[in-house]
């Protein structure tokens, strides 16, 4: 029989894989072996996602983003080896599991409802309900979820790189690709079960709403993206939705007094500008009701109203609870707003060398070490920032989260804590290293500039 090469090597891999599945079933429990259950599917899934989504002008891109969705799984075993060897299951995903092992339980024996295993509550509930769902089809086997959530988590990532691409014109696109898939709080924190994969996943559907409306690539597919991204992220952490609703201010008024549409008219055209204004009524009202919300979420439990001391007890309550635990530090103190620039500039950048304490934090503070050289290497990128700021909707958008993003963990006093959770905002972060060096000189919005025009910009 005349096989192709390529033929020969998928049946070998197929046997393969059989094989070591037939001893995995013999040898393992399910919690480790039904992870080559799920493998496959999302191999496949993430390959022919990769090749669609960094197609065209992205086509570059593609293998960068492969090779990071391998490195992703080894992010992925070795959040879970720490989190069930090093830290013997003391994890907030250990309790995910452990509950979503009871409803699961409950509801194949008859005991519960299908609607006890469909995605439902909000903060920790949802998670719990969101992890009975995947348990319901897949087993409950933790690692599989690891890989799951870690999944999601990377398709996130993988929408802050293409919509950085699209609304930043002369953006480092290559370079940005790969500090976004290799940067160890991207690689690491999100990868196992928990609101950060959740999170990521959501925030990355809400930023490509978010460029695509500033590129003017479809109003109601841009605001369905938008919605759909703030809205899931809100059902876990409100605040952080919050963050993206008022980074979207900016991005909108400097798209409508500045952006460029398809018609290379300063602003657009009159619909344009219309749309734009109803959008930015319809953030203002979205941003109240998100704001309203997120202090019922946040304040300490026993308050029933929203007072002009709520934002002061928020603080106070976290600064609180999170020094409970292991390593805690000082936070910034806030008496006003002239501190904000430090207090968010200080978290942004925490932890330092001197600060680290255990592995993982050491891990961080080395990236952070590794960002702020690169910073001191593309100054002429930084100084074109505050121009970008004013010219690009993106770059004003992504600014404005990072600073407030920064501001809203100011009141962490734990260093494992605030580099977990922080990791949500490290591909904005991490946008200042790749933005053009000028202004491009070109009018065009990136959806029509040429593809030549770009690679350029793109190679600086």
């Amino acid at each position: 029989m005349n096989l192709r090469i390529s033929d020969r090597a998928i049946i070998v891999g197929a046997c393969a894989y059989l094989v070591v599945l037939s001893l995995g079933m013999v040898r393992l429990s399910y919690d480790v072996w039904g992870v080559l259950i799920v493998l496959p599917p999302l191999a496949l899934l993430g390959y022919l996602g990769i090749q669609r989504m960094f197609s065209g002008e992205l086509a570059d891109l593609a293998n960068v983003m492969l090779v990071g969705f391998v490195a992703k799984a080894a992010g992925t075993m070795a959040r879970y080896w720490v989190s069930f060897d090093a830290y013997g299951g003391a994890t907030d995903a250990q309790r995910y599991h452990s509950r979503a092992v009871v409803a699961v339980d409950a509801y194949w024996h008859g005991n519960a409802s299908l609607w006890s295993v469909l995605p439902g509550g909000t903060g920790t509930a949802f998670m719990e309900r969101l992890t009975s769902f995947f348990y319901t089809f897949m087993g409950s086997s933790r690692l599989a979820a690891f890989f799951v959530f870690s999944f999601m988590s990377f398709w996130g990532v993988a929408l802050f790189v293409k919509a950085a691409c699209a609304a930043v014109p002369g953006l480092a696109r290559r370079r940005y690709a790969m500090l976004c898939v290799f940067a160890p709080s991207l690689l690491y924190w999100p990868s196992s079960i928990g609101k950060e994969a959740w999170m990521m996943l959501c925030l990355g559907v809400a930023t490509w709403g978010v460029a695509l409306l500033v590129s003017r690539r479809g109003f109601v597919r841009a605001t369905v993206f938008l919605f759909l991204g703030i809205g899931g992220a809100a059902l876990v952490r409100p605040h952080i939705g919050g963050l993206w609703l008022v980074g979207l201010m900016p991005a909108l008024l400097v798209s409508l007094l500045r952006g460029r549409g398809p018609r290379h008219v300063r602003g657009g055209g009159l619909v344009d500008r219309l749309v734009l204004l109803a959008l930015i009524g319809v953030a203002l009202v979205a941003i109240g009701a998100v704001g309203s919300a997120t202090v019922r979420y946040l304040q300490p439990s026993g308050e029933e109203n929203i007072t002009s001391n709520s934002v002061t007890s928020i603080l106070t309550e976290t600064t609180r609870r999170t020094s409970e635990a292991g390593s805690n530090f000082q936070p910034v103190v806030i008496t006003g707003p002239t501190d904000w620039p430090y207090a968010s500039v200080r978290t942004l950048v925490r932890p330092l060398l001197i600060e680290a304490k255990g592995l993982a934090q050491l891990v961080s503070a080395l990236e952070l070490t590794l960002f702020g050289g690169l910073v001191v290497a593309n100054l002429r990128r930084l100084a074109n920032l505050p121009r970008l700021v004013l010219t690009n909707p993106y770059v004003a958008f992504a600014m404005t989260v990072l600073f407030f993003g920064g501001l809203a963990y100011a009141s962490f006093a734990n260093l494992g804590v605030l580099t977990r959770q922080k990791s949500l905002l490290f591909p904005m972060l991490l946008l200042v290293l790749c933005l053009p060096e000028h202004s491009p000189r070109s009018p065009q919005h990136p959806s029509v500039a040429s593809a030549r025009e770009l690679n350029v910009m793109a190679a600086r």
